[in-house]
């Protein structure tokens, strides 16, 4: 079988799951081949090891299964860089690039960042590539999403040196540093919700999503604990909010002393609180 035939098999099966069955479809197989898009167009008309057929057609019924095509390849980019994931990890997404881009302005020259549930380190990892000089702590209750968040700083040459990973409840975690800048993309789905996510949503862990009755959980503690007593003057806190939660966080924050702005991603969405002490 070669790649034009497979792809005229589960193409119209993936299009009932997928608006992007085609690049998912060639990105299993460039993943599973190993081979660029410019190589896959040349050979597309080629008879297809066994081992790669294999392979692909197993990609692609895990996908047919709604698993996340990021768990099945074991990578996807963030902030330009390559950073693996996989089951119990939450999916480094396009949005959250937004609090790396902060942290990279906001910190000082030598500066000191905290972030927060951090999952596969896709934060850190971005803003310690691009600040030579700034030194981090990582902390995430998962020991999966931490061990991809190892093998990422470990992938882009961040010593443990320059960031260090702590397996830990934030609810449980004291600081034993001011940062200049804490960073998080928190759990806050509301609980009520998390049975209506998409089925590829809820293949990601459930402590990494589920923020509470309201969604607000996580931001008091950040807010009222951390924010307020373990950060530098003039420090910013940098959070990560749901479409509907914004101004809710903003008020969290501004209660607790802080001035307090929403950002909006590149859809226009509301999607980061950012927080100075007054």
């Amino acid at each position: 079988m070669t790649y034009n035939e497979f792809k005229a098999e589960y193409l119209p099966k993936l299009q009932l799951i997928s608006d992007n069955a085609s690049f998912e479809l060639e990105t299993m197989m460039q993943a599973v081949s190993g081979m660029k898009k410019s190589e896959l167009l040349l050979t597309r008309c080629n008879v297809l090891d066994r081992e790669i057929l294999e392979k692909l057609t197993s990609a692609v019924k895990r996908r047919l299964e709604f698993e996340p095509l990021q768990y099945i390849i074991g990578e996807w980019e963030f902030f330009g860089l390559r950073m693996f994931c996989g089951k119990g990890c939450l999916i480094p997404r396009p949005e959250t690039e937004m609090l790396a881009e902060i942290a990279i302005k906001k910190l000082p020259r030598n500066g000191k960042l905290l972030d927060l549930c951090t999952g596969s380190g896709c934060i850190s990892v971005a803003v310690l590539n691009n600040r030579p000089d700034v030194t981090a702590v990582a902390v995430d209750i998962s020991k999966d999403a931490l061990e991809y968040a190892k093998r990422n700083a470990e992938y882009h040459g961040i010593s443990p040196e320059r960031l260090k990973f702590i397996c830990a409840d934030i609810y449980e975690y004291t600081p034993n540093f001011l940062p200049d800048v804490i960073v998080s993309n928190p759990p806050y789905i509301k609980s009520d919700d998390m049975s209506s996510l998409s089925p590829e949503v809820l293949f990601e862990p459930a402590i990494a999503l589920d923020g509470g009755h309201d969604g607000l959980d996580f931001y008091k503690l950040i807010a009222k604990y951390f924010a307020n007593k373990f950060i530098s003057d003039k420090g910013y806190c940098a959070v990560e909010v749901g479409y509907d939660i914004g101004e809710e966080v903003a008020a969290i924050f501004r209660s607790q002393k802080f001035s307090a702005s929403l950002l909006r991603d590149m859809f226009e969405v509301e999607r980061v609180c950012l927080a100075q002490k007054e």
